[in-house]
């Protein structure tokens, strides 16, 4: 899918715990996160948490600043952000 979008001139950004993964070499740009077991000998992060929760964890926390700067910079409240919420289920 990602290299469908590149196709098409689509612009790509990632966030990832492996920024040198097939994606991550379409993407531009791609921010690491931290939280993969399978580095847990080169990280400076250690978690007890099983699997991909650290990630997980610090991905929503990355996501909800993102979310609330650009709602000061627009001037949006969480009123108004949720007349803009959708419920896809």
């Amino acid at each position: 899918m990602a290299q469908k979008a590149k196709d098409i001139e689509a612009k790509l950004s990632l966030v990832t715990i492996n920024p040198e993964s097939t994606i991550g070499k379409l993407a531009q740009p791609s921010v690491k996160l931290p939280g993969s077991p399978k580095e847990k000998e080169k990280s400076q992060y250690e978690t007890i948490q099983p699997m991909a929760s650290l990630f997980e964890q610090t991905l929503l926390l990355l996501f909800d600043s993102v979310i609330l700067k650009l709602m000061e910079k627009k001037g949006l409240n969480s009123s108004t952000m949720f007349t803009r919420h959708a419920n896809l289920e």
